[in-house]
């Protein structure tokens, strides 16, 4: 049985003609996955403590790595998986997912030397 409108079966009760309506168009922006981002101000390792839970859990090899005790998210690898954020231990949770909307300038731009040395 298809789905069809109060409105639809009155114009068929009432013999006017229904316009067959045109599919909508695919959309043109394919969802990217989310990033991980991890907040410093929540993170056990940036506070001090020992933690690598993050980096343990992470399915994907180089997407969290541990550097002198603190993660560090690789974009260019991370899947968007929500592992890393599902595990943290963090009272308030460290691990947070943002969409990867590219924005004007941001997309292929040169790394900028700082301008003192």
């Amino acid at each position: 049985m298809s789905a069809i409108s109060r409105r639809d079966l009155f114009r068929s009760m009432l013999g006017r003609r229904v316009e067959p309506q045109a599919p909508p168009a695919a959309a043109a922006v394919i969802d990217a996955p989310p990033l991980a981002l991890i907040l410093d101000r929540f993170c056990l390792a940036w506070q001090g403590s020992f933690c690598s839970v993050c980096s343990e859990r992470c399915p994907v090899d180089g997407a969290i790595t541990v550097d002198q005790g603190k993660p560090r998210v690789n974009p260019d690898l991370c899947t968007g998986c929500k592992i890393c954020h599902d595990v943290c231990p963090a009272p308030k949770n460290a691990v947070f997912l943002v969409a990867r909307k590219p924005r004007q300038g941001m997309i292929s731009r040169p790394a900028e030397t700082p301008p003192f040395p």
